[in-house]
C-alpha cells in the first residue's frame, strides 16, 4: 500500500485529504503542520509520497521541498497551492517537485495527481 504524508498548516485540509486518500485505498502515514514535525516523523515513518503546501505562516514550502529532495531524493513530492502562477510552478519544478496540485481541487484532481506519480496502490 502506498504511504503518504500530508504537510499543510490547515488541519481541515489535511483531514479532507486523508478522508479522500484513505477511502481510495491509500494509507496516510502521518500529518504535519510544518517542516519540524515532517522531518521528525519521516525518521520513523517512511513514505513514498508527500503532499506539501507551498505557503506556511512561518516558512516556505519551496524551501522545505529543497531540503526534502536533499535528504530523501526518492520520495515523490506533490506541491499543493492556491496560487496559480507560472513562477511558483517553475520554481517548484526546478527544486524537484514531482507535480503541482492547484486549490481548489476535487477528488478526481487529487487522485489523478497522486496516480500520475507512478506509484501503485
Amino acid at each position: 500500500m502506498v504511504k503518504i504524508a500530508l504537510v499543510d498548516d490547515s488541519g481541515i485540509l489535511r483531514s479532507a485529504l486523508r478522508n479522500v486518500l484513505e477511502s481510495s485505498g491509500f494509507e496516510v502515514s502521518f500529518e504535519a503542520d510544518g517542516s519540524q514535525v515532517l522531518f521528525e516523523r519521516l525518521q520513523q515513518h517512511p513514505v513514498e509520497i508527500i503532499l506539501l503546501d507551498v505557503f506556511f505562516p512561518t516558512e516556505n514550502g519551496l524551501d522545505i521541498l529543497t531540503e526534502l529532495k536533499k535528504r530523501y531524493p526518492k520520495i515523490k513530492v506533490l506541491m499543493v497551492t492556491g496560487l496559480q502562477q507560472n513562477a511558483v510552478l517553475e520554481e517548484a519544478q526546478k527544486r524537484g517537485a514531482d507535480g503541482v496540485l492547484y486549490k481548489p481541487f476535487d477528488t478526481d484532481d487529487l487522485l489523478g495527481a497522486v496516480t500520475r506519480l507512478g506509484i501503485k496502490k
